[in-house]
């Protein structure tokens, strides 16, 4: 037997009992589970605990799926704080980052970023609390009044892909007004998808429906941001739906801190929901069997 058939032998040898392992826990090669995190909430928004495998019905492109498990997920999360420090709100904004902070401790590390102007990293991912509340005491109001939310969006999804990250979330509270940013709005929607981001956004003031003004320092007509509020506009209106997260509105300051609490318990109380699948992407659908209860979990998995 020379060197070369010797070696194929081995491989195939080995090869037939990776086959019989599988088919001896009755398993295709091809089979595997996938987890999503959906949260499950009463008519008041408060998280509803003690949902079972059997409340849930998954369908990916209208396949109904087996749900192995459904629990409270135990996982850490990794949420990135995008916070607009321009000045408007700023104190309301940083008591409620703290208190969403305090609220999810132990069960999430944290980034702080803010957004005034250009986007600026303040506190890289820590779980350590103090860290976190100084870098919020460090937010000085930057007196600009614009963003670049939509570049800040795809950096931030773009960080949790490289880190693979579990469990992502992104929280911005940004203040409405004028949108700078350069990027498209599929490859800010597709990146949101790629990663498997859930956004919760915060608008704090009146929504700019129109983005017809010019820049505050322009000097041409031709540098009207109409184009840039439109993208944002179309990234804002789908994205947290469909990545499973929240998009709000408040007008006046005092209601940001209430509005975060309410998302960190929310996300606290998320369901780490299990089931059996053969594909890699499709379009996702999750329902509940229980009264009452409403559902928020992405509208796809994969990356397209």
């Amino acid at each position: 037997m020379t060197k070369a058939f010797n070696i194929v032998a081995t491989v195939s040898a080995a090869g037939l009992l990776v086959g019989t392992a599988v088919a001896a826990r009755g398993q295709t090669p091809q089979a595997r589970t996938r987890t999503i995190y959906v949260t499950a909430v009463d008519n008041k928004e408060a998280p509803v605990d003690g949902l079972t495998a059997a409340d849930f019905t998954v369908k990916e492109d209208g396949k109904v799926r087996e749900v192995v498990s459904a629990e409270i997920a135990k996982r850490p999360m990794q949420i990135a704080l995008m916070l607009d420090d321009s000045g408007l709100g700023l104190g309301a904004i940083r008591q409620g980052a703290g208190q969403f902070i305090e609220t999810l401790q132990g069960k999430a590390e944290f980034a702080i970023i803010t957004m005034a102007g250009r986007n600026l990293p303040l506190v890289d991912f820590t779980a350590d609390a103090p860290t976190l509340y100084a870098g919020l005491q460090k937010m000085l109001t930057r007196n600009t009044p614009s963003t670049y939310l939509l570049d800040g969006l795809v950096e931030v999804a773009q960080t949790f892909q490289r880190r693979k990250a579990e469990r992502p979330v992104i929280v911005a509270v940004i203040v409405e007004g004028e949108e700078l940013s350069s990027a498209r709005a599929d490859v800010v929607l597709d990146a949101i998808q790629k990663s498997g981001v859930k956004l919760y956004y915060v608008g704090l003031g009146a929504p700019v429906t129109q983005g017809n003004r010019p820049p505050y320092a322009a000097e041409r007509a031709a540098d009207s941001t109409e184009e840039e509020s439109n993208k944002r506009n179309a990234v804002l209106g789908s994205a947290p739906k469909n990545s499973g997260g929240r998009s709000e509105q408040v007008l006046q300051t005092s209601g940001v801190p209430g509005l975060l609490k309410q998302f960190a318990v929310e996300l606290a109380g998320q369901y780490a929901v299990t089931y059996d699948t053969d594909t890699t992407n499709a379009k996702l659908s999750v329902e509940t069997k229980r009264k009452g209860v409403k559902l928020r979990a992405p509208a796809r998995v994969g990356s397209k």
